[in-house]
């Protein structure tokens, strides 16, 4: 039986196919539901929510060059699909990228949180 080991994290615009590859080091991940509490006759407090779950995933991308920083840069706001070292998917947008510099002007880390849209796969 072949097994596929995967060490690297990979980013891809879903309009136009281009691909970005790097290591990473961990995933935070958090889902919620857009909702509040109203309050009604008589003091009733009752909640009301919006349909739907939220996610999101924060993802760090590890010794990447000044190209493809700037190449992130361009996909802000662009729907991505994003893979991991597991080998999950995750399909969605993020809306900026936080940049740490070394020492090495060669090298940045790069975060991104990726916030998931639905997806309709087939034709």
């Amino acid at each position: 039986m072949a097994v596929l080991a995967l060490s690297k994290l990979w980013v891809n615009r879903m309009d136009n196919g281009q691909a970005v590859s790097a290591q990473s080091a961990g995933r935070g991940r958090n889902h919620d539901q857009a909702g509040e509490v109203r309050t009604y006759a008589g003091g009733r407090q009752r909640s009301v929510t919006i349909a739907g779950e939220r996610g999101q995933f924060s993802f760090r991308l590890l010794d990447v060059s000044l190209a493809t920083v700037e190449l992130l840069r361009t996909w802000i706001g662009a729907d991505v699909q994003v893979r991991d070292h597991r080998g999950q998917r995750f399909f969605g947008v993020f809306f900026g990228v936080n940049i740490v510099e070394y020492k090495d002007p060669s090298f940045y880390d790069v975060a991104i949180v990726l916030r998931t849209v639905t997806v309709v796969e087939g034709v």
